[in-house]
């Protein structure tokens, strides 16, 4: 007969086994969220760029443009 001692000993390496297999279902189910969330930071980071220098070359054309114009900065 197991005593409560035998018991908690399977206890524990059943439910580290569980946590094994649950933790390596999870990494397969996380994985092709985390391409996704890499994608999308790629993404946003060109889309930044592209702001940042359309910004830049708006604010060049219009002080070009207040130069010509001889308006006030």
């Amino acid at each position: 007969m197991l005593t409560k001692s035998d018991l908690n000993q399977i206890r524990g390496v059943v439910h580290e086994e569980v946590e094994i297999v649950v933790d390596e279902r999870l990494d397969k189910k996380l994985k092709p969220i985390k391409k996704d969330l890499r994608y999308l930071k790629k993404t946003v980071d060109i889309i930044a760029k592209n702001y940042d220098e359309g910004d830049v070359r708006l604010e060049r054309r219009v002080k070009r443009i207040e130069q010509h114009l001889h308006l006030p900065n």
